[in-house]
């Protein structure tokens, strides 16, 4: 396997930081990212692995993500992007911009890194951009006048809608730009992981019980990505959405080429 140059996003824990154990296996050269400047600079120390560089950046936040293109866009390319990083907020609050942080972590960073990062990508023989979704965006039907989650306001549907976002980012991305770089997306399944933490002990208390009967470990839910960001034999694959490394069907409302439109036009606004 050709040594790749790959940034996961979220890549200090929980599925992220399975992919980046993978990806050391694999000994390519990884860029994590993560909010945490103190558990990004112990995970380098722990795992004392030369190839492995973290950039701190709170990815809710608009300043924050450009300073970080600069950074990336100093490589002389990269190979793969995995937008990882995600969080579901039972209250809803606002960045600094007054942006929902829901729509802004979830849905916002993973397509401006995409879009500055597009020349960089470009420049890899090989450019992939990995978008991880999941099968909650199958719940809620998206509201275009309201992507911010203002009309009562629900933690789960806010998380649900954004992940919907991702996957019509995904099959917009090469509808709306002319670029040989390939960008699909993947359900993980229901991941044992500190995913939901940030919020109240009752909801982690009941949270941890379900992961605990129901989920699959991080190592599992990072088997798809890892094969989507590396793999030869995923080289030809575009604009798909996978689960257990197979294309799977996504929801009826995804496949709607007009609200993908609408929400790539309405997404570029929000980082100009």
């Amino acid at each position: 396997m050709i040594k790749k140059n790959i940034l996961v996003t979220g890549g200090t824990d929980g599925i992220g930081l399975a992919i980046v154990n993978k990806l050391i296996e694999q000994k390519h050269n990884i860029f994590i990212v993560g909010r945490n400047a103190t558990k990004g600079n112990n995970l380098l120390n722990s795992l004392k692995y030369p190839n492995l560089e973290f950039f701190q950046c709170d990815l809710s936040q608009k300043n924050e993500i450009e300073s970080l293109i600069k950074k990336i866009n100093n490589l002389k390319s990269l190979d793969s992007l995995i937008n990882n990083a995600g969080a579901i907020f039972l209250k809803r609050s606002t960045n600094s911009y007054g942006v929902e942080k829901t729509f802004a972590l979830n849905h916002l960073s993973y397509f401006h890194l995409s879009l500055g990062l597009l020349r960089v990508l470009e420049e890899s023989k090989d450019g992939r951009i990995i978008n991880v979704a999941s099968n909650a965006h199958k719940r809620f039907q998206l509201d275009l006048n309201d992507l911010e989650n203002k009309i009562n306001y629900s933690g789960w549907e806010a998380y649900c809608k954004s992940k919907l976002l991702n996957i019509l980012i995904t099959y917009s991305f090469n509808k709306e730009l002319k670029t040989k770089v390939k960008c699909n997306c993947l359900h993980p399944g229901f991941v044992n992981s500190n995913f939901g933490n940030n919020n109240s002990t009752f909801y982690r208390i009941f949270t941890d019980m379900l992961k605990n009967l129901l989920a699959i470990n991080t190592e599992k839910a990072s088997i798809t990505p890892t094969y989507l960001a590396t793999e030869n034999d995923a080289i030809n694959i575009n604009g798909k959405y996978f689960y257990k490394l197979k294309e799977r069907v996504s929801s009826k409302e995804s496949y709607n080429n007009n609200l993908g439109k609408e929400v790539w036009h309405k997404s570029l606004e929000y980082i100009k």
